[in-house]
């Protein structure tokens, strides 16, 4: 035991330095916009740090202008639209692969995580060019039957609450199949014996049972919806519909002189609604043990025969599939092979060139957005697994004073939008002179922050599935504390690590929100560079972009499945 408590002798020195650079990024930047919001604004003086001057301007400015009431009521609307679009897809095809003999069960489970690799500003862009009012090519085909109003309008919240659950709706089927896999359809079994039949046994058993799941995800998704801006902005700003996030970012990037203190309010107020739903949602999943069915029993789901529905059911699936990513890839294909934008005829097809993907590849811009969203994707999901990792085992494994701190600093950042995020390091890091603000490193540290919470989720459950008595016999044997972790922790959680950083790439890659605030012509990435080309109205252009970056980011998640599952059978052997 000696070796072991010469390991816990270093706990105090692992948690400080590891409590220290996780707080300073999770706590230190939101704090400062919450202080600057009680400061006087001027344009070339966003900072102060003196204990005088304190004023209540920002707040009365925001509140007194009645577009903060509009915002707030959009807002809610788009979440909660998103949020019902991702429980009717997501929810109803995560029923019908655990409970159901629906067709392509197993197939199933692969084909929802497709939809997750397509960045969501690109699905919007795609449903603009589908359902636009004046040449949306759905509203085109509604027109060729002799109607004359458009039936669908892109620049419509209904749209953009549309889009928005299509790209959660992945999340939702992963997180509620879990629970639905996990229930004890006894229950059901029950019911059904006693002559109820399947619709009953479904609203008053399994509906009944899955509320605490489904009122969690939901809330959470409620939650996402509020901070989502990537599809906003494309489908709202431009016609004037603005959530949150959109308002953030047009009054400190698009307004001239900016208004940062209606900025400070935006960002404050959206954190607040982030806060008390996750308040909202710790304290349902606390009280939902009166709802738990599983017991030590061992059982096996009994699949309900869905009968003649059976390929309705199928169809149910590839209709999502479809809407969610086919359909707006290949409009964006077809846009990216045509000189200027036309719905599909056989006049368009006659004018089909590559020259658009000529122009991408000899532009020096897109090889450095490249570059940085490589350098950026990269070292933000390898970085925040490590820390990540080095996180769990202190909190898990070590158990110091003070650890269940760093799980709650480590935590924080899931609280912060995105957009509210970048926001915070942007007035942070302009307070003193550094020489991070304008490069790609302050990219990366508001990346790493932001992701910490989904990292430590992933490194929880890998730490906690290895049982102590390996690092005590390895402690015993002699190993010290580098031997320990490289050679017993690092290897059993790299599995983990792998699925977790996969994770991290994939929204590194995507996400807007705080790049939006934070990028500078020097460290420019990919979205921001789409960004840029879909406010130039180059539609044929963005098409070219799109589905360059929907190559590249499904050559690299594909090829990081494969390495991840050549190591992990390299550790079986």
């Amino acid at each position: 035991m000696n070796g072991l408590a010469k390991v816990l002798n270093y706990r105090t020195a692992i948690l400080v330095p590891v409590v220290l650079f996780v707080g300073s990024l999770a706590v230190i930047p939101p704090f400062y916009l919450l202080w600057s919001s009680f400061k006087p604004i001027t344009l070339g003086n966003i900072s102060d740090f003196s204990l005088s001057n304190f004023t209540l301007d920002n707040y009365i400015d925001a509140f007194s202008d009645p577009t903060i009431f509009i915002t707030l009521i959009d807002s809610f609307f788009f979440a909660g639209g998103s949020m019902l679009v991702a429980l009717l897809f997501g929810g109803m095809i995560a029923f019908l692969v655990e409970r159901t003999n629906v067709p392509m069960r197993n197939l199933t489970y692969g084909l929802m995580l497709i939809p997750l690799i397509m960045p969501s500003m690109l699905k919007a862009i795609g449903w603009i060019l589908l359902i636009n009012p004046n040449n949306g090519i759905l509203n085109l085909i509604w027109f060729s039957f002799g109607f004359k109003e458009p039936i669908f309008n892109a620049y419509s919240i209904p749209a953009m609450f549309w889009v928005e659950g299509l790209s959660m709706s992945p999340l939702t089927f992963l997180l509620l199949g879990a629970s639905l896999r996990g229930m004890d359809p006894s229950l059901e079994e029950a019911a059904f014996t006693s002559g109820a039949g399947k619709v009953l046994t479904f609203f008053k058993v399994t509906l009944k049972l899955m509320t605490p799941a489904i009122a969690g995800i939901a809330l959470l998704q409620f939650i996402r919806g509020l901070e989502a801006f990537e599809v906003p902005f494309v489908m709202g700003s431009t016609k004037g519909i603005h959530v949150f996030s959109t308002n953030i970012y047009v009054s400190i990037k698009e307004i001239s002189p900016p208004e940062y203190g209606f900025g400070f309010v935006l960002s404050l107020l959206l954190t607040a609604l982030a806060i008390i739903g996750l308040i909202i949602y710790q304290r349902a999943i606390a009280k939902s043990g009166r709802y738990a069915t599983v017991t030590g029993k061992g059982f096996r789901p009994r699949l309900i025969s869905l009968g003649k529905w059976r390929p309705l059911a199928g169809g149910f699936i590839v209709f999502f599939l479809f809407v969610s990513m086919i359909l707006p890839f290949l409009v964006l294909l077809w846009a990216s092979l045509l000189p200027f934008y036309q719905p599909p005829s056989a006049e368009a097809a006659a004018l089909i060139t590559m020259k658009n993907y000529q122009h991408l590849f000899s532009q020096d811009l897109f090889y450095l957005s490249l570059k940085n969203t490589l350098i950026l994707a990269t070292t933000v999901s390898v970085g925040g697994m490590f820390l990540a990792t080095l996180v769990s085992w202190i909190v898990i494994r070590l158990k110091p004073r003070g650890a269940t701190a760093l799980d709650t600093l480590a935590f924080i950042p899931y609280a912060v939008p995105g957009i509210a995020m970048g926001y915070a390091f942007m007035i942070f890091f302009l307070s003193f002179p550094n020489p991070i603000y304008g490069t790609l490193w302050i990219l990366v540290l508001a990346y790493l922050v932001n992701f910490l919470p989904i990292a430590t989720r992933f490194t929880h459950a890998g730490i906690t599935q290895i049982r102590a008595e390996l690092e005590e016999a390895a402690t015993t044997s002699g190993a010290g504390l580098l031997t320990v972790v490289r050679r017993i922790i690092l290897p059993l959680i790299l599995p983990t690590m792998l699925a977790g950083g996969l994770y991290i790439f994939i929204l590194s890659v995507k996400v807007l929100s705080m790049a939006a605030i934070l990028w500078q012509p020097d460290s420019i990435i990919l979205p921001v560079y789409l960004m840029s080309t879909w406010t130039n109205n180059s539609i044929p252009a963005v098409g070219a972009l799109s589905v360059v970056i929907i190559v590249i980011i499904t050559i690299l998640t594909v090829t990081a499945r494969i390495l991840g599952q050549r190591r992990s059978y390299v550790q079986e052997m």
